[in-house]
């Protein structure tokens, strides 16, 4: 009996290693991340985007721009803004390099970390991309959350940098919300009407006193909520 659990625990040990192999094949990464690519672009097509710009937000050089927004709430952005020369940090993990090498096709620079695995050196990695005119963007609860809870990194490129912290929201008329991820990831359903909101820049002062997390989080939930109002109301017209 003991024998027959051994060699099945063996077996599976066996299956186990094979699939780890296949999966995190280069080949494979491949052929995922491009059937990803080739979906999100087309389904993209099929939303209905309209993007606002807060008037401020229009009197700055965006290539020298920090963008905060939310994990969950950043579908709507992958297609729209491939052309604005971005560098964004990916996760060090399977599904990181499937992201990287989706973001790649879509024209992103990519940096590799998280606040957690090579935090420090790809912060440094990221302050080089921005300082040699990329913006960088960050999804700033990611990559595991908790849910709208900044991590430092963006607040300390840039204080370093001096460059304003723009929020991004994004939101739609009809979505599918995945509960059963960390940051309730919201996807437009087909057709939907969805909006991009560029905010008012977070500009830093010598004088100023340091903005912290938690004013941060405030100002980019307080824009989110009002992206959602917007939404709803032009809905209701």
């Amino acid at each position: 009996m003991e024998n027959n659990q051994e060699k099945k625990e063996t077996l599976r040990l066996k299956l186990k290693k094979i699939r780890r192999k296949i999966t995190y094949s280069s080949f494979f990464t491949y052929i995922v991340s491009l059937l990803a690519y080739l979906i999100i672009y087309i389904y993209n097509k099929t939303l209905k985007i309209k993007v606002y710009y807060h008037p401020d937000f229009l009197k700055i050089d965006r290539t020298k721009v920090c963008y905060a927004f939310w994990h969950g709430r950043q579908f709507l952005l992958n297609v729209n803004f491939s052309d604005w020369k971005i560098c964004i940090m990916t996760d060090v993990s399977w599904a990181g390099e499937i992201q990287t090498k989706i973001l790649k096709r879509f024209g992103y620079k990519i940096v590799r970390g998280s606040s957690k695995r090579k935090g420090v050196e790809a912060l440094l990695h990221m302050k080089k991309a921005i300082a040699d005119g990329h913006s960088g963007a960050f999804a700033v609860d990611g990559p595991r959350g908790p849910i709208y809870r900044s991590k430092p990194g963006i607040l300390f490129l840039s204080e370093k940098l001096g460059y304003p912290v723009v929020p991004v929201a994004t939101t739609a008329k009809n979505v599918w919300i995945i509960e059963k991820t960390w940051c309730k990831y919201i996807f437009p359903k087909p057709f939907s009407k969805c909006m991009v909101s560029i905010g008012k820049p977070i500009i830093f002062k010598e004088e100023d006193k340091k903005l912290t997390s938690e004013e941060l989080d405030r100002i980019l939930l307080e824009w989110t909520k009002e992206s959602d109002r917007i939404i709803l109301r032009n809905s209701e017209k």
